[in-house]
């Protein structure tokens, strides 16, 4: 086999990258990089921001959380923003952590619900749009609600009856 000045010095440049490669994936530090450890896995960050108000810490912008909103909501993020305008503070019972939120200082036809269950590391969000309520779950479970949130979405499901036309009726 008969080697050249050129492929000897490719040889020589990959067994490098290979051993930064080797030396990096080996070392402490590396793991810390490419995923958080400890509470910042998943959705645990939430515990630090219970009794804040989501607005004042920024909760839906968080790193760890807007993406997946994002991926969960799609076209209807912009409405979830809007509907969180007026909220209670971020609340915990158990391992949900939730918010609850309106459009407008009164409860009208807009509003959300936001529910993190942070053992399964998954999210549930309520919406009203104009009186017609949408779910989005990132998984099919869904846990025993917390009553406030019970008692918010009850209420969203009178309102959407009582605000839908009756049928048409040719008699």
């Amino acid at each position: 086999m008969k080697m050249t000045l050129r492929s000897a010095g490719r040889g020589t440049r990959l067994s490098c990258v290979a051993a930064v490669l080797c030396w990096a994936c080996s070392s402490g530090n590396a793991g810390a990089v490419v995923a958080p450890s400890g509470t910042q896995r998943g959705l645990g960050f939430l515990e630090n921001a219970v009794g804040d108000y989501p607005g004042k810490i920024g909760l839906w912008n968080h790193g760890l959380l807007h993406p997946r909103l994002s991926a969960l909501l799609g076209k209807r993020r912009a409405f979830f923003y809007s509907n969180m305008w007026n909220t209670t503070v971020v609340s915990r019972q158990g391992r949900l952590v939730y918010v609850t939120g309106t459009r407008q200082p009164l409860a009208g036809l807009d509003g959300a619900v936001f529910v993190a269950d942070l053992e399964r590391n998954t999210v549930w969000i309520w919406l009203m749009i104009s009186g017609q309520i949408y779910e989005y779950r990132e998984q099919p479970l869904q846990p025993e609600l917390p009553a406030e949130v019970a008692f918010f979405i009850e209420n969203w499901r009178a309102i959407s009856r009582a605000g839908r036309t009756p049928a048409l009726s040719y008699q």
